[in-house]
């Protein structure tokens, strides 16, 4: 996760896809995906530089964006 914006007093997340992540390829290496921090399913607020597992991945006019965000853990 690289960074958490306020647009139009929504929280969104930005994150980037990682080479090396497993992901369907119509989503292209290093492309970057947004999700609503109201989707998020994890104990506490996303911070930069955490990995996240996103799901229902889905191209709109301006990008890509998940659906479920969820933290990955060990």
């Amino acid at each position: 996760m690289t960074s958490v914006d306020d647009r139009k007093g929504k929280k969104y997340a930005v994150t980037k896809v990682t080479p090396s992540s497993p992901r369907p390829t119509s989503i292209p290496a290093e492309a970057t995906v947004t999700f609503s921090l109201s989707e998020w399913n994890g104990e506490h607020a996303p911070k930069p530089g955490q990995l996240v597992h996103l799901e229902d991945v889905e191209k709109f006019a301006k990008g890509w964006r998940a659906r479920l965000a969820k933290p990955v853990r060990a």
